[in-house]
This record gives structure tokens, sequence and C-alpha cells, in this order.
């Protein structure tokens, strides 16, 4: 099955030119679908049979007349049906510009066309509920809350500018309650970022240690498929070899990496070069052991290089005899690491190890994807400059500063909120926002 959508004032018009519907008197009631063909406008060729749809505006997603056409999904077909709306006056729509057009026409804001791009892009089930959420109004909703809370507050301090006479001392604060609850409702929302982004963005985790270990076995078990090559011969794996796997609805991206040790040609040099760049931006590291052979000092270095990053040591190849006890590496890491017994080989110890990837960089308790979050960069900073001027506006009230500087910094608050819903934003901002979505949202 294959959709073309057309939006735009002459929607019904081409609807007509390259439809014939299959009974002769077709009404064209809006949001029904009608049986018939896609013609030629000579109407002379069938291109297809297909089910076509109306949406009169402003009831349809673009706010815009709409004109839907559910045709088979063969390219050639859907290429011969484009190229004749082109023919009849259309354009090929611009990568997000049916959620643009929705925008302008009010029918959603730019934290729902963004929301929309988040649930198209998504990598776990969690993450499309947050994605649907924040289309539904989640986030709109909060920052809604958000600029009431900062408008009635102006409202008071703008008070004691152009009515003095009028307005008691007595019954103005001396910081408007809703200065505050607004800082503390912004800190809330900010909290949620770190963990919502992991569902939709990912825990890049790195799979490092000694050639040999068997890194490439753990991934290929991880992920169940071979996607690593595994062979006895140390050096096997010279590139990063990457695969995604979900874990409690957390998309994990697994990088196995080229073992560590004094490297025997350049190839091999350039593919340890790249297992350090990545071990400084991976979000966890397992260091992978192999507990039947004895500790080496090719083991120790890594144990030194990433004693400062988020790591658990993983002691593979439990099916053997073990040539040393846990505590050998007592001193060699911090006490809060954690270290499990693995065998890559026959899968022991896998799902413990799986929890425990995602378990040190999510509280499950954390987030609710129904309620509002934040998982977009531009909102988080939109957020923490909004709550930088309302710290900004409360500290120019205590300290006695003149009230002008506090309205200043709220309506400086508002215009933040502002960004990230689109009531204030500019169009350069706007059409680099839109040019990042997918052609034909």
């Amino acid at each position: 099955m294959g959709i073309i959508r057309v939006s735009g004032p002459q929607s019904l018009e081409i609807a007509r030119r390259i439809f014939q519907p299959a009974h002769k008197n077709c009404p064209w009631e809006t949001h029904r679908l009608y049986h018939g063909d896609i013609i030629s406008a000579d109407g002379k060729t069938i291109f297809d049979e297909a089910l076509v749809s109306f949406m009169k505006r402003p009831h349809s997603f673009t706010g815009e007349d709409v004109l839907e056409i559910n045709c088979h999904g063969n390219p050639l077909i859907m290429k011969t049906i484009l190229e004749e709306l082109v023919a009849l006056g259309c354009r090929l729509a611009r990568p997000g510009e049916f959620s643009q057009r929705a925008f302008f026409n009010n029918r959603i804001d730019l934290s729902q066309a963004e929301a929309l791009a988040s649930m198209i892009a998504a990598k776990s089930t969690k993450a499309c509920a947050i994605g649907l959420a924040q289309l539904k109004g989640s986030l709109t909703k909060e920052i809604d809350n958000l600029r009431t809370l900062l408008i009635d507050a102006l409202a008071i301090i703008e008070a004691t500018i152009d009515f003095t006479d009028d307005v008691p001392a007595s019954d103005i604060p001396q910081s408007p309650p809703q200065i505050d609850l607004a800082g503390a409702r912004l800190q809330s929302l900010l909290a949620t970022y770190h963990s919502a982004k992991i569902y939709t963005e990912g825990v890049s985790v790195v799979i490092t240690g000694k050639p040999n270990v068997g890194k490439s076995s753990l991934l290929n078990a991880l992920t169940g498929r071979k996607k690593a090559i595994v062979t006895d011969i140390p050096g096997t794996t010279r590139d990063l070899i990457t695969d995604m796997i979900n874990i409690k609805g957390v998309p994990v991206n697994l990088v196995d990496t080229a073992g560590i040790r004094e490297p025997k040609d350049a190839i091999e040099k350039e593919g340890i070069a790249l297992v350090w760049e990545n071990l400084a931006l991976a979000d966890a590291v397992i260091i992978l052991l192999d507990g039947s052979k004895p500790i080496t000092s090719e083991d120790k270095e890594i144990f030194q290089k990433n004693k400062n990053g988020n790591i658990l040591v993983a002691i593979n190849k439990t099916d053997l005899p073990q040539a040393w006890e846990a505590g050998a590496i007592d001193g060699l890491i911090p006490k809060e690491v954690k270290i499990i017994h693995i065998s890559a080989k026959f899968g022991t110890g896998l799902e413990e190890l799986k929890s425990i990837i995602v378990d040190s960089r999510l509280n499950e308790n954390s987030i609710d994807a129904g309620s509002a979050m934040i998982t977009n960069m531009r909102h988080k900073i939109a957020l923490e400059k909004t709550l930088e001027n309302i710290e900004a506006a409360k500290n120019n009230i205590i300290t006695g500063m003149s009230p002008e500087f506090a309205a200043f910094d709220l309506r400086e608050a508002l215009d933040k909120l502002d960004e990230i819903t689109g009531r204030k934003i500019n169009d350069e901002i706007l059409d680099k926002i839109f040019s990042s979505f997918c052609i034909g949202k």
C-alpha cells in the first residue's frame, strides 16, 4: 500500500481531474473514502485502482484542503501518479512541509511538530509513547501552565511600576509566589531530560578488553546473531562493529572493538586508536576479562585508562576452569563497580548483564511516558535559559532593584518559553527544524 497526499486550495480540483469514481455521482463529502481509478488528465489512461479521500479545511492535518490517494505501493505506480500530479500543477513537498503547514495554520505548535518527527525516528516503544504524549500536547500544556504563572507574576510586578499610587505596598508581595512555583516546575521538567533522552536516543555501550577474551562472542550472544567474526586468532576485529538491541524498552547501541594490545601493524594500530576514542564517548563500558587465564598487564592498562568512566566488569569463560579469583582485581577498580561472571559461549549471566547495563544508566521510577517531559536539546536549552531569567528576576526583587529589572527578566523568560512552542521564533530556526524532517511529514 502506498499513500500520496496533496495539500492546498486546489486539492479538490486535482481530485476531480485525476480520479474516476466507481460510481458516477461522487459527492466528495469530507473524510469519506471513495473507490475508483486513478487516471490521466485526458481520461485515456488508467494508472491504478485506488481509494481516495478528501479532507476539507480546517479539519485536516495541515489545516488546508487535503487529497489522499491510497494506491498500490509499487514504486513505478506511485512515480507515475506523482508525475501526473506534477503535470496538473502540483509540486513535490519539501522535507517537513506538511508539518510546517500544520504549524502555520495553528493545527499544532512547534513542540508537537518536533514530537511527530521523534515518533517517526523512535527506536523503542517507550520512545513512541513519549513522542505521542508530546504530540497530544503534554509538553504544550505544561509550557502553558508555566506561562500563566509568569504572566501572573509579571502583572503583579508591573502594578508596582504603573500603579504605585493605587496599590498599597502591603498588598504587593516582596517576591510573587508564582515565581517560586514556576522555578520549581521548571526544575522538575528539566529533570526528565536525562531519562527520557535515554529512551529516545539510547545508550552507547562499548565492549573492550585484550584480544581473545570473547568480545565478539559477547556481541553475537547479546544481539542473537553472528554480527562479528569469532576465531582463536588474536586481533581478528580491526574495525568497530556496531549493533542495536532493546533492553527494558531502552535502545542499547553495542560496539565491539579491537583487542587492546601492542599493535602488530598499521591497521591494528588504527583500530586500537578508534577504541580509545569510543571509550571516551561511551555512556557505559563493559571491560571483558578472560577468567580462564591470568590477569595481564594489558588488562591492568584497560582498567587504569577507564577508572573514571561508567564501567562494569564481565568475567567471561566461566564454563572453563578459572585461573584466578574475582578478588584479584579488587585493587584495580572502584568498590562500586559491578562484577559479573558470564559465559558468552553458553549464555550464562547474559540476562543479568543486560539488566546491569540499563540499570546503571536509568532509574525506572524516574519516567512516566504520559507526563510532560523533554527529549529535545533545543527545549532543554530554552528551559535552562528560562530558569536563569526567573532566578535573575527573583534576585532583583530580593536585592531591592527597581521593579523594571525583574519585569524585563520575566519577559525574557516568557520569550524563551515561546521559542519551544513556536509562538516567538525566527524563520531561520523554523526552516532548520522542519528541513530535518523526512519527506511527506
